[in-house]
């Protein structure tokens, strides 16, 4: 029953970043996606161990999402293998850390709410290549485009 409540809450944190901000790569970039879900994770986290402790299902997820904010999209090749995975097990990481400090008594000095919202607005304002589009960031390093043209036969293709 515990862990079942503590999905429908970390759920609802989930809810709460798409309806403020955006949960998608593509539109606000990776502090969407992988700060959603570590966001998400902090808060199932707290419920799962200390239900009961309001303020820090409260603060974990602004915390969480706070250490990630501005974090760019630039999948290899377009695809999630590299950096994504390794991005989401870093995520896992932080959740457990922003759930420590929230359990400890730190609290976000800026509300959830009001991160959601600012990732919303460092979304809209990432340009284009650093969202989902495999052109920009670590996706146009000269490693990067090597792995891309090896996997696609040889053939030199833009990316």
């Amino acid at each position: 029953e515990t862990l079942g409540n503590a999905l429908l809450v970390s759920g609802a944190v989930g809810e709460r970043i798409r309806k403020r901000a955006s949960i998608s790569g593509a539109v606000s970039g990776c502090q969407a996606e992988i700060g959603t879900a570590t966001a998400m994770a902090s808060v199932a986290i707290v419920y799962a161990t200390h239900p009961e402790e309001y303020s820090a299902l409260e603060n974990a997820p602004a915390l969480a999402l706070k250490s990630l904010m501005g974090l760019v999209c630039d999948p290899v090749g377009g695809f999630v293998e590299i950096p994504c995975v390794k991005r989401n097990a870093f995520g896992v990481s932080i959740a457990f850390t922003a759930a420590e400090l929230a359990l400890a008594g730190i609290k976000s000095a800026i509300p959830f709410e009001e991160v959601a919202d600012s990732l919303g607005r460092v979304g809209r304002r990432l340009p284009e290549e650093l969202k989902e589009t495999a052109r920009g960031g670590i996706a146009i390093t000269p490693t990067a485009k090597k792995m891309v043209a090896d996997f696609l036969g040889g053939v030199d293709k833009k990316v």
